[in-house]
């Protein structure tokens, strides 16, 4: 069968005979540069990061991914595919676009898989489509988000869909809304093998910076991804200039750019989106000192005599802060302006949302309420729309959503309310400046009534004016390897990186807890549809409101904590009582609000900590040697799937031999054998039946005592032996570049002795119930485990074990050692998986 073209697999993928558009093709199968028609549809592009300045509506998300897929699964060349990212982490800057766009790619791979054979698909492209209908696209916003763990399968192709609060946090080491043990596996995977697309950059704040400086990082020296990993910028208003930051250098020429060429704008369907008038006028009134007060009325009154002009039209309404947005929604509600309403902004739990989003994307007449969050791509199209003056940029995409395809050749209408605050300290401004606003007041002016594409593109040269945002730097990402808190809890803060200011978030949700009680250690961890986002600043004011029953899982001291403060990224679960939720206007920060719908998941486990190990109860008694050939099995099929050559390869090899040894320490072998059969007593076990069992020895780390048996027993000339050390000592995400005690942990009744998670020095390995244990087909007689390494400077075995660890880090590189942290973990994980499906009872 011959290949297909990329009109064919666009087609395919949309379920339509609609035909892609020219900068479409050019970002899939690269520039023709004299080929003919037919050679130029069936080659592939190179991926380099770049920008993809197109305007609004014109098909930028359906651009991305079909570039991605193609080249990745459609394109008949395996050379060619290998060469792209196995992983597409697509970044949006705000919750309400992550469902939209899941939905639409969730089509795409369907309509693929459904023609697959018409395609000419087969062999490892047709088992890598599978494969992403079955698992893709993955949403990452926090909570328990799906049942497959897509992070235990980095040789597998996936899409990844987030806002930049948890994509960007998870990129630096400091997973949002997620267990900590496992921020390390999703900065490997996210910082190699990937194409990020930065979607809609003109709501990201410093999250361009940010992004511009890791895809430094990924390819400069000591530091680069491993495999290959690029950017691409998407936005109709992106300022090129905000992408050349201090490791991030413009190259010669400028930054490969796709943009709208004479060929796309001869169709049709360009055409009319680019000439859409869209008649604008200013608003009859201002909102200001004086008309504050009755402003919520005022607006709301003009609200439903506009849409009485044409009811059947959908009518929105796009303010500035959320607080504005609910309080004229109940106005509305109030008029009873019209049958159909919703109310539209990021503070709202997912289905309370998407009860709401089911108004604006349905048709007939309507009017929707929204914040910002319609100003990033959602797809609809106003007859009217109403606005609260913005930042210029904003605007434009306000604009936007008003006859966003042309459709209304009759006239569409925009109305601009303006915003009159005093000055730079009036918080009538806010969430933006008072020169922002002044600025978009008098880029207005220039329209001459009409606010299309096309007078928006000729008549306004606007460059916003330049903002000194701070810049993550190779020392703070340095820093952010080591996941250990500081001996008080506490980690970098890295929220200045990763969004502007007050824009930062937490995550609350909501359970039943009884009076003057703090909730079970087995309270069910939260799904991801419970969770609703929260600003910091309205949260920390929350918290001093008489003192709320608000709680945080602390996974050092693993135990719930009362917040003397919010963190960002951090979730908060609050008692019923402490109200602050409305299922109609969502985040309210009212305690009186309380009477929100609760349905929490019904599965209890104690939740993962410092000390615990969970992954060590898999419903059945495992045998010591039978797990270590099982996660040596998978460390083989990862080394054969992902082509890794010697000596990374036997690094890992070796790893997986040794991973578990320090099992057979004596606390950690009572706590398997607690409840075992008799036929169990004299084997070494891996894993358990007993869900509850604990270590006598608080914080006891099994993985540490391995890395120790190793460098205790490897030959002084092995072969990477400080990064077997770290590969074994990491594979649980507890313990890595430093190894110290914690302050609540178990001393031995010696006060010289030196211990640290759990581990005394001195130690017997294995403990006195077994006088040795096999290694890879060796047998290594019991030993006394060495401490000495925890100690600062060299000692009768060489350096420290920080200072091996620091080496390490800044040998491989950050991103390539996480990569290889996250192949044997991964290998664990399935193969612990494998044997709890297996499990008899």
């Amino acid at each position: 069968m011959s290949p297909c073209r990329f009109d064919q697999f666009f087609q395919c993928a949309l379920g339509s005979r609609v035909v892609p558009f020219d900068y479409q093709r050019r970002l899939a199968c690269g520039e023709r540069n004299g080929r003919s028609e037919k050679e130029w549809l069936q080659s592939g592009s190179e991926c380099k990061s770049r920008l993809i300045n197109i305007p609004t509506g014109c098909g930028k998300t359906a651009a991305a991914v079909l570039a991605w897929l193609w080249n990745r699964v459609g394109h008949a060349d395996d050379k060619h595919r290998a060469t792209w990212p196995r992983r597409l982490v697509y970044c949006l800057p705000m919750r309400t676009l992550v469902e939209q766009t899941e939905r639409e790619i969730g089509k795409w791979l369907t309509n693929l898989w459904d023609e697959a054979d018409s395609l000419g698909l087969s062999g490892d492209a047709s088992r890598e489509l599978e494969w992403l209908v079955k698992h893709s696209p993955i949403i990452l916003m926090g909570g328990e988000e799906t049942d497959f763990e897509w992070d235990v399968w980095p040789e597998k192709s996936a899409i990844l869909i987030g806002t930049q609060d948890m994509l960007l946090s998870r990129a630096l080491n400091r997973g949002y809304a997620m267990s900590r043990y496992r921020w390390p596996m999703h900065f490997g995977l996210l910082n190699n093998d990937c194409l990020w697309v930065m979607d809609e950059t003109q709501l990201m704040g410093v999250g361009v910076e940010t992004s511009s400086q890791l895809d430094g990082f990924r390819h400069g020296e000591n530091i680069g991804a491993r495999p290959c990993c690029r950017t691409w910028w998407m936005s109709a208003t992106l300022d090129e200039a905000r992408l050349e930051t201090v490791d991030h250098p413009r190259p010669n020429g400028g930054w490969p750019t796709v943009r709208l060429g004479e060929a796309d704008l001869t169709l049709p369907a360009v055409r009319d989106r680019y000439t859409a008038q869209k008649k604008i006028s200013n608003a009859p009134f201002a909102l200001d000192a004086v008309s504050r007060a009755e402003y919520a009325k005022s607006l709301a009154r003009f609200i439903a005599e506009q849409h009485q002009r044409n009811p059947n039209e959908l009518t929105l309404v796009v303010l500035n802060n959320v607080k504005r947005a609910q309080n004229i929604f109940a106005q509305l509600k109030k008029l009873r302006a019209a049958q159909r309403m919703a109310l539209i902004h990021s503070r709202f739990r997912s289905p309370d949302r998407e009860a709401h989003e089911k108004i604006l994307h349905s048709s007939g007449g309507r009017i929707v309420v929204t914040t910002q969050a319609v100003e990033a791509g959602v797809d609809v199209s106003a007859r009217t729309l109403i606005t609260e003056l913005a930042p210029w940029s904003s605007l434009v995409q306000r604009f936007g959503r008003c006859n966003r395809y042309g459709e209304f050749t009759e006239g569409a209408e925009i109305f601009w309310i303006d915003i009159k605050p005093r000055d730079n300290k009036d918080d009538l401004a806010l969430p933006y400046l008072f020169d922002e606003l002044k600025t978009a007041r008098e880029l207005l002016g220039k329209l001459g009534g009409d606010a299309g594409p096309r007078p928006l593109r000729e008549k306004i040269d606007f460059t916003p004016p330049t903002e000194i945002r701070p810049v993550i730097r190779r020392k703070d990402l340095f820093d952010l390897f080591d996941t250990t808190p500081d001996i008080c809890g506490n980690d970098l803060d890295i929220s200045r990186y990763v969004r502007d200011g007050d824009d930062t978030d937490v995550r609350v949700y909501w359970r039943e807890v009884r009076e003057r009680a703090v909730p079970a250690d087995n309270e069910p961890r939260p799904l991801t549809n419970e969770l609703c986002a929260v600003s910091l600043r309205a949260f920390g004011a929350f918290l001093q409101k008489k003192k709320p029953r608000v709680f945080w899982w602390n996974p050092v001291e693993e135990k719930w904590d009362e917040p003397k403060r919010a963190r960002p990224g951090q979730i908060y679960l609050l008692a019923r009582e402490a109200g602050g939720y409305s299922d109609t206007l969502g985040w309210t920060g009212n305690p009186k609000d309380n009477e929100m719908s609760i349905s929490p998941p019904s599965q209890r486990e104690l939740r993962d900590g410092n000390s615990r190990d969970p992954d060590s109860f898999t419903g059945r008694f495992v045998l010591l040697d039978e797990h270590t050939c099982d996660v040596v099995e998978e460390v083989e099929k990862l080394i054969a799937a992902l082509a890794l050559d010697n000596p990374i390869s036997a690094a890992l090899h070796t790893a997986a031999h040794w991973h578990d040894v320090g099992k057979a320490h004596e606390e950690f072998q009572e706590m398997l054998h607690a409840g075992a059969p008799s036929d169990y007593a004299a084997k070494l076990l891996a894993k358990s039946k007993n869900q509850n069992a604990r270590c006598a020895r608080r914080f006891f780390r099994h993985e540490l005592a391995s890395a120790l048996a190793w460098l205790q027993n490897a030959p002084d000339d092995a072969a990477n032996r400080d990064l077997v050390a770290f590969l074994i000592a990491a594979h649980h995400g507890k313990v890595r570049l430093s190894i110290r005690s914690f302050p609540t942990e178990t001393p031995p009744p010696e006060p010289e002795r030196l211990y640290a998670r759990g581990i005394w020095d001195g130690d017997p390995l294995p403990g006195p119930r077994f006088e040795s244990f096999p290694v890879n087909g060796q047998t290594i007689a019991r030993f006394p485990l060495d401490l000495g390494v925890m100690q600062l400077g060299d000692g009768p075995r060489g350096p420290s074990w920080l200072a091996r660890m620091v080496t390490l880090r800044d040998t491989l590189g950050p991103f390539h050692l996480a990569w290889l942290e996250t192949l044997l973990r991964a290998a664990d994980m399935r193969a612990s998986g494998r044997e709890q499906q297996s499990r008899v009872t």
